[in-house]
């Protein structure tokens, strides 16, 4: 049905899913300046990212539900023009509690397309080609990687913070106008919305997303563990609900799946590992090997770099071979590039991590694409919505968890003070290291139990 111009729908919706990578990795760059623009601490624009990420991974499940019901093209456009109108909102913020709620507002945005661009590809690509167009989606999410740190450094450099607000604006705008060019719109069913089990994921997710970000600075406290208790239970009555309703938000059937499950564990594993090194490498970077921020800048831009080759080759591969033997491949290469940080001495070259780097990207090209093609090849039709959103979240509560973990093994092997010096030398810098190859390894452990994951999602 949508044969012919399959690569045209491909282009307008990988433009549009552009938006959270770039975003993603962008706004971290502008922390500093909006701290000092507002005069508050970093905890307090630590929100910036944080409610962003809670509102994106909270909604998901709803609008991937509202896709498989209305059809993916109406929940793609709306969430492009909020994120558009939020954007601006957060560009023109005249304090950090104005900029706070524009960032959920464009959680809310990303959320709805987010929740359906894996709907859409796996809609209109035959199982033969599927495989390559999921590389070609872990090209496009490698090129926002690359581009969100250095567009948001540069146009915080020349202009201002606010500017890279606009830059989201404008790649949401030409989303918008290639969606109503190309995106067809995509024949719903006819099934009711379960907004009862909505409130109850949302609450579930949110607060295990807060729970997770006050962890890393408070660990556990009377809060924290009332959030946590209260996430629990939510969770615990959405499962019931779900099991109960005659018109789920999403069938616990699809859990039965191996495939579906097993590859939604082994995708969230890989992001584990992934926020874990990410986390890690900053402050490898600046405290033992002195590199200043463009540096560490290029480090951090590596991998996405080589993954932009070796996405689309192993998407290609997975249409003519084994996806789970490909991914379990991805996820060796991978442990291998963490391993070898974990084992660099104190006073290693910068292109010593470079290399490391370059073999994680390798992996983590290798891994994604037949990942994300078995997950969603395990979907029936009337669930590739919901089924993207899931991916989506697994995804995202990884990203959290792997920030979580590391920052809590770092802190545990390193004194406080020692954490608090910008620059180590000496036994301090041995005491860091040993820190940072705790966390190196845990990394190296999720990636391998990832691949494992993936070698029964079959």
């Amino acid at each position: 049905m949508y044969a012919e111009k399959r690569y045209a729908i491909l282009f307008a919706v990988l433009i549009g899913n552009l938006i959270s990578s770039v975003d993603g990795s962008m706004i971290n760059v502008l922390l500093p300046s909006i701290s000092n623009n507002f005069s508050v601490p970093l905890s307090t624009v630590q929100w910036i990212p944080v409610i962003y990420l809670l509102v994106v991974s909270a909604t998901l499940l709803l609008f991937g539900r509202i896709g498989d019901i209305l059809g993916y093209r109406k929940p793609y456009l709306w969430g492009l023009a909020i994120f558009l109108i939020s954007s601006l909102l957060a560009a023109l913020s005249p304090n950090i509690n104005g900029l706070i709620i524009a960032r959920a507002i464009q959680g809310l945005g990303a959320s709805m397309v987010m929740s359906v661009v894996l709907a859409m590809i796996t809609a209109i690509f035959p199982s033969n080609e599927l495989g390559k167009a999921m590389g070609l989606t872990t090209l496009f999410i490698s090129v926002g990687l690359v581009m969100g740190p250095f567009l948001g450094g540069l146009l915080t450099s020349l202009i201002s913070w606010r500017s890279a607000f606009y830059l989201d604006a404008a790649i949401a705008l030409v989303g918008i106008l290639l969606a109503f060019l190309y995106i067809p719109d995509f024949k719903g069913i006819i099934e009711k919305i379960d907004y009862v089990g909505a409130f109850y994921i949302f609450v579930a997710v949110s607060g295990l997303i807060f729970f997770i970000s006050m962890f890393q600075q408070f660990r556990f406290n009377t809060l924290n563990l009332l959030v946590l208790i209260v996430s629990l239970i939510a969770f615990y009555l959405f499962l019931r609900q779900e099991r109960t309703n005659s018109s789920p938000l999403i069938k616990i059937e699809l859990f039965k799946s191996t495939s579906f499950s097993m590859g939604l564990l082994a995708s969230s594993l890989a992001f584990i590992s992934q926020f874990s090194l990410t986390f890690a490498l900053p402050f490898h970077l600046q405290r033992l090997l002195n590199c200043p921020p463009y540096l560490i800048g290029i480090a951090t831009a590596i991998f996405p770099l080589v993954s932009m080759v070796s996405g689309p080759i192993s998407g290609t591969l997975s249409d003519h071979m084994s996806s789970n033997i490909l991914a379990i491949c991805g996820s060796a290469v991978c442990a291998l590039g963490i391993l070898t940080m974990a084992i660099i001495p104190q006073d290693s070259s910068f292109l010593l991590v470079l290399v490391a780097l370059g073999i994680y990207g390798i992996g983590s090209g290798i891994f994604q694409s037949p990942n994300t093609k078995v997950v969603m090849s395990a979907l029936p039709e009337n669930a590739l919505g919901i089924g993207s959103a899931v991916l989506t979240m697994a995804r995202n509560i990884g990203m959290a968890l792997g920030i979580a973990f590391a920052s809590l093994l770092l802190y545990r092997a390193v004194s406080i003070p020692i954490m608090n010096k910008p620059s180590l030398v000496g036994t301090e810098a041995l005491s860091f290291l040993k820190g940072l190859r705790y966390v190196y390894v845990f990394s190296a452990g999720s990636s391998l139990l990832s691949g494992l994951f993936a070698l029964f999602s079959k």
